[in-house]
């Protein structure tokens, strides 16, 4: 009779399990993404399989998170403007970008979005802001941050924007902002019913300086002067793009 219990467990367990959304996959093309001399950001291809009846949001952060610090400008004894001073901010990614396949306070209860950082709310919720010297100055240094990301292309949400088929397909088609620095990303998959997490799954996206401009990269390190003038004579055969990529060399996540 016990092993029999046991058995029975076992089974509901399976079940269990399977209802959860545990069997979510999560498949990414291109899952190497060379910066080459004339990148300018790539389609990348996300699909998988969550259950039937079930949301899929989808996130993409760096898999090493550092803190920033970053300065600060104001007014000099009231009248110059100028900067004052550094402030750090932790437990933010570089880059964030979240899609979903209908709007995240809808996908998702607040419980479970501050639990998983979904949406900007949450992230704020996480942020840890401080001034590096001295007090904190007032202003709402969060707003600022994300206006600035936002305009780098590196903070985006996109409602809407998964794609979930019956059978509990999915696919999204992800402009990759070449902004985003070298590394590797973590592409999370999060699906949900009724407002709660029931699963998820990873896969991942490594972007790699490549070539010449890997080579004129280390040589910014290595030979500032002659990365100077190669670097001039390059941006103008590549129509003055290059020097975007030429700055992701230095970047941290």
């Amino acid at each position: 009779m016990k092993s029999m219990n046991a058995f029975i467990l076992a089974v509901a367990a399976l079940a269990l399990s399977a209802q959860s959304g545990a069997a979510a996959t999560t498949q990414v093309s291109p899952s190497d993404i060379p910066i080459t001399l004339f990148y300018h950001g790539v389609p990348v291809e996300i699909k998988g399989q969550a259950a039937p009846g079930e949301d899929v949001m989808i996130k993409v952060t760096p898999s090493e998170q550092k803190e920033f610090h970053l300065k600060y400008k104001g007014k000099a004894a009231g009248i110059f403007w100028m900067k004052l001073g550094t402030l750090v901010f932790k437990n933010l990614p570089s880059t964030y970008l979240l899609a979903s396949s209908g709007p995240v306070d809808k996908v998702a209860a607040q419980a479970e979005r501050e639990a998983e950082s979904l949406g900007f709310t949450a992230l704020q919720k996480k942020a840890e802001i401080t001034a590096e010297k001295g007090a904190m100055p007032a202003g709402d240094w969060f707003a600022q941050f994300l206006d600035f990301k936002k305009k780098e292309k590196l903070y985006a949400v996109q409602e809407g924007a998964v794609k979930v088929n019956a059978d509990g397909s999915y696919q999204l088609t992800l402009a990759w902002p070449f902004q985003a620095p070298p590394g590797t990303y973590k592409v999370e998959t999060i699906t949900a019913k009724d407002g709660h997490v029931t699963g998820r799954s990873e896969a991942a996206i490594t972007v790699e300086l490549t070539g010449v401009v890997a080579q004129l990269s280390k040589m910014s390190s290595d030979n500032r002067a002659m990365y100077g003038i190669l670097s001039i004579l390059v941006a103008i055969a590549a129509g003055f793009g290059v020097g975007m990529i030429f700055k992701k060399g230095g970047g941290s996540h």
